[in-house]
């Protein structure tokens, strides 16, 4: 015999945790706008981080459509940051230095579930991690980003799929995309993620321009010269490296590669 359980909606959610947990510094009404917004963030980064495991196992165990289903719900939490941080413009400049002083050097830069993310999808070159472990060395949580280090990447399990394919390199897969087309559809999902992160990366750059202007230091210490920078960062290079290659061998013969 069966039972069933009543869950409450409230319960289920935890709400009553949920809700308790926005607590602003200062007695400004908009303080409240940025704190959700930051908060969402983190809940989407959670939901992120775990779609992108699932991903990772997907790939080693040549479920290749399954990872590239998995890697386009984690490009659309992206767009859903992307609005989120687009909602954040809606607050007066004047709004938000009625707070900021408050937040350093406190900084988004600290958000050790999107340096997850990074290590996860494999931006690991040494003067980044080294650059990460300098930025939450006083923070607990430096071990569990680091931890993420212990397991292959998302790029390392692409690499790995490249191999046992017996292909040479990515450029062969995008010089004949219907010879291997769940490997070239989870290429392109990885590569599509890669550029929604870039467009989220830019959606903060327009925000603190709106803000406190591109001449204005923030709360963590960086510049806009810093932000612009990493729009030029991707976290699969490789996938990028093949279009070079691609476009030269084209170039060179004249037609388009086959």
């Amino acid at each position: 015999m069966s039972s069933h359980i009543h869950t409450h909606y409230a319960d289920y959610l935890r709400l009553d945790d949920l809700l308790a947990v926005q607590i602003p510094l200062t007695d400004h009404p908009d303080e409240l706008h940025f704190i959700v917004v930051h908060q969402v963030h983190e809940l989407w980064f959670k939901l992120a981080l775990h779609h992108l495991e699932r991903a990772r196992d997907a790939i080693d165990a040549d479920l290749l459509p399954e990872a590239a289903r998995l890697i386009e719900q984690v490009t659309g939490i992206f767009d859903n940051l992307i609005d989120a941080v687009e909602h954040l413009q809606t607050l007066p400049p004047a709004s938000f230095h009625h707070f900021r002083r408050f937040l350093a050097p406190g900084s988004g830069l600290q958000s050790y579930q999107f340096r997850e993310i990074e290590f996860v999808a494999g931006r690991r070159d040494p003067e980044h991690v080294a650059w990460v472990q300098r930025v939450l060395h006083r923070d607990h949580h430096w071990e569990q980003v680091r931890r993420r280090l212990d397991r292959p990447s998302l790029a390392e399990s692409l690499d790995a799929a490249l191999d046992r394919r017996g292909l040479p390199d990515f450029a062969a897969i995008y010089a004949d995309p219907l010879t291997q087309p769940d490997l070239y559809a989870l290429c392109e999902a990885l590569s599509t993620l890669d550029h929604r992160i870039t467009r989220w990366r830019f959606s903060h750059v327009q925000l603190v321009e709106r803000t406190i202007g591109a001449g204005a230091i923030g709360t963590g210490g960086t510049t806009h010269d810093y932000l612009i920078a990493t729009l030029r960062t991707r976290l699969f290079p490789r996938l990028w490296q093949a279009r070079d290659a691609l476009t030269h061998t084209a170039d060179d013969s004249g037609h388009p590669a086959t």
